[in-house]
């Protein structure tokens, strides 16, 4: 029993601890100066991320040209140093559209409807059901991908470089 009580303890403590551990500030601006003029996202203090191209990155402020849906804006924004609160790698994603993420959705959908009509109708006699269970994974899919064109993909945060 001291044993288990011993063991549970342990464990405790221990998830306790490391999130203190993992969460060590990365305070080094320099790895922010090498990724000028490439893709970040800055989240500043006031809890706005922006996502885009770092154009000037100097030692008292950063200039972020911000990234639209489709391409980057004419818009750029300054961020003083001391505003900054992380800075990660970002992977900007331009008119990228989740069609396969889409389609694997409606086919699970139909397989699902397919199930539910199958189980329903499990003791009539009727051909039409198997036509139409074989069919409505297939359609879901289909009907998956073309929302998938139209639900375009986020912007994505990738390593994290800079946080206070």
């Amino acid at each position: 029993m001291t044993r288990l009580t011993a063991t549970f303890l342990m464990v405790v403590l221990l998830a306790q601890i490391a999130p203190v551990v993992s969460a060590r500030s990365k305070g080094d601006w320099n790895a922010v100066k090498a990724l000028e003029k490439h893709s970040a996202a800055v989240k500043t203090k006031r809890g706005e991320t922006y996502y885009g191209r770092l154009q000037i990155v100097d030692e008292t402020s950063i200039v972020v040209q911000i990234a639209g849906r489709e391409d980057f804006t004419g818009q750029e924004i300054a961020v003083q140093r001391d505003e900054v609160q992380k800075v990660w790698n970002a992977k900007l994603r331009f008119d990228e559209k989740n069609i396969a993420k889409g389609a694997w959705i409606g086919g699970g959908a139909g397989l699902g409807v397919t199930v539910a009509i199958l189980t329903a109708t499990g003791g009539k006699e009727d051909s039409d059901r198997f036509l139409w269970a074989a069919w409505l994974p297939v359609v879901g899919a289909v009907a998956g991908a073309v929302a998938g064109v139209f639900w375009k993909k986020k912007h994505k945060k990738e390593e994290l470089i800079y946080s206070i």
